[in-house]
């Protein structure tokens, strides 16, 4: 049987879907493998976030634009440079922001924010989603867990997204934390030291245990002694 030229195109665009789709499942069980090996390598330098965490808002507009999603990025002019591994944490953002999208209706909002805290960053990425039930949301960040579809339409996935943000996070020697409640939204904050390195180090360096000094020995005590 002979196809005509817009079911080809048709069926192209669903090999190449399924082809991505497939791809980003094997580096995501990879991902996760080395990290929870100890075997992901992150490598710090210092760069502008600002610019970062704008291309990562352009890669995924496109996608919240199909969706019917509004997507913003709010950002200080005062953000100042840090030390982190660049592909990390722009594999960090993209992973919130694809989950954002994916769980939030169309004419919705996804806002993209950040913050400095003391010598840390923190990135938070909220949105006005279908939420995470109590139950299930001590257990988002686990592998392959996802949280029970008691919302309005099933999502594909594997659960591996949150899994490997809450890796990459630790290994800066940052934090993850969620909120959410089901119908109302989801906001993820994202704390990362200015200088995962110098984190780093300081976790590493080996704590001196001290020990507590004698007390004072007076010639009371040596005569004392000395009859025993």
């Amino acid at each position: 049987m002979q196809l005509d030229a817009a079911r080809r195109r048709e069926y192209a665009t669903l090999i190449g879907e399924s082809g991505h789709h497939l791809l980003s499942v094997v580096n995501g069980i990879l991902d996760m493998s080395k990290i929870e090996s100890g075997n992901f390598e992150i490598t710090p330098e210092p760069f502008t976030p600002a610019p970062v965490i704008g291309t990562c808002c352009d890669l995924m507009a496109l996608r919240a634009r199909e969706a019917g999603i509004d997507l913003v990025c709010r950002l200080p002019d005062d953000l100042p440079d840090i030390v982190a591994d660049k592909r990390s944490v722009k594999q960090i953002l993209i992973n919130l922001l694809s989950n954002s999208i994916k769980f939030t209706q169309r004419g919705g909002k996804v806002v993209v924010s950040a913050a400095v805290r003391g010598a840390d960053i923190v990135l938070r990425v909220e949105d006005t989603g279908v939420g995470i039930g109590e139950d299930d949301l001590r257990h988002v960040g686990n592998p392959f867990f996802q949280a029970r579809t008691t919302y309005d339409r099933p999502h594909d996935g594997t659960g591996l997204g949150l899994s490997i943000v809450k890796g990459l996070v630790e290994l800066h020697g940052g934090e993850l934390s969620i909120e959410s409640r089901v119908g109302a939204g989801t906001t993820v904050s994202v704390r990362l030291p200015k200088d995962c390195e110098k984190t780093r180090v300081a976790e590493r360096a080996p704590k001196i245990e001290r020990l507590p000094l004698p007390e004072p020995t007076t010639i009371s005590d040596l005569r004392m002694r000395k009859r025993a």
